[in-house]
């Protein structure tokens, strides 16, 4: 995947009759929070509009193994395709799309990443670091992407999900602004206006690059993703065996993080982890075993036992034996939680 970047060279796509009835307007949950880690972990989100939520993400995230993420995404200017597949309108949640990056070939995470090391030493040079972080990939493909797989998902539910609510509304209604823009003024009302950087004319969308590309959609049409993480720059998918996908910042990014009012229904934790979860988080500000929980929460230990599971895969919850019982409480990470959401008393 390529960054665009300040340049007078430009990416062309040609977009026939045919193409331009298969442009298609999808947001996603997995390109929000691969992006997010580029803010964070390359950027630590200073200077940017997104310093608000990354100034929380940062308290959350210590004693957070990420170091297969970071890996992949060390270089600054580019990251495997494999990373952000060209989203799918059939799959809605992070979870679908999470197992749909777990299913990428081996020899596609070998390959891409081969190349990305190829292109990266001789454009820019290849620090000896950064080589050894990305022939982790070289040397296993497969155990590489299960870590991946597996460091996204703690990352995500510790620094994306408590905001996903505010981030999915967001894009909603700039996918609705651009269905209505489709309807009114066509595709050259569509595709105007999706960066600063790009252009539409004649069949014709052209992205300001620091190279000259052409990228043929090959009849597959090209898919636009409303990316509120992708501000300032735009992105942009090349690999030929993808159909063409282009990340744009929706208008009003800059008013994401300026508001903290609650979820119109529930509480703003209940909206971002769902009020089973959440319920069982807030009761482990007094460490419980499963079996206390589902009476005082009046839920079956099935589903307190299903809750626990996935909160301690998040790493918001620990689990402490004490003789036969097994008793859980808050972590570090949970404690944050609580109290970004004012829940913590």
């Amino acid at each position: 995947m390529q960054t665009p970047e300040d340049g007078t060279a430009v990416i062309t796509i040609p977009l026939s009759n045919e193409e331009l009835t298969r442009v298609r307007v999808s947001p996603s949950p997995l390109w929000e929070t691969v992006f997010s880690c580029w803010v964070v972990l390359l950027h630590h989100g200073r200077n940017t509009v997104h310093a608000p939520w990354a100034a929380r993400a940062r308290r959350v995230l210590p004693g957070t193994d990420l170091s297969p993420l970071v890996a992949a995404m060390c270089l600054e200017r580019h990251m495997p395709d494999f990373l952000s597949p060209p989203p799918d309108a059939s799959i809605a949640g992070f979870d679908e799309e999470l197992e749909r990056l777990r299913a990428t070939p081996t020899e596609v995470v070998f390959e891409e990443v081969e190349t990305l090391m190829w292109v990266e030493k001789e454009l820019f040079g290849l620090p000896p670091e950064k080589e050894r972080l990305l022939g982790t990939y070289l040397k296993d493909p497969e155990g590489s992407l299960a870590r991946l797989v597996d460091s996204l998902r703690r990352y995500h539910d510790l620094a994306v999900a408590p905001y996903w609510p505010r981030i999915r509304e967001h894009l909603e209604g700039d996918t609705i602004k651009r269905g209505q823009a489709l309807a009114l003024g066509g595709v050259e009302a569509l595709l105007s206006g999706l960066h600063p950087k790009a252009s539409y004319s004649g069949g014709v969308l052209e992205l300001d690059k620091t190279f000259e590309a052409v990228v043929e959609p090959a009849g597959r049409g090209i898919t636009l993703v409303p990316c509120a993480f992708a501000w300032p720059k735009g992105l942009v998918i090349m690999e030929p065996r993808l159909q063409p996908t282009l990340a744009y910042a929706p208008r009003g990014v800059a008013n994401l993080w300026s508001s903290s009012s609650p979820a119109p229904n529930g509480t703003a934790l209940e909206a971002a982890l769902g009020a089973g979860r959440a319920s069982v988080l807030k009761e482990l500000l007094v460490p419980s075993t499963t079996t206390e929980l589902a009476r005082r929460l009046r839920l079956s230990p099935a589903a307190v036992s299903a809750h626990l599971s996935r909160l301690k895969a998040a790493e918001l919850v620990e689990p402490h034996r004490n003789g036969k019982k097994v008793y859980y409480r808050l972590s570090g990470a949970g404690e944050s939680l609580l109290e970004i959401f004012g829940e913590l008393e």
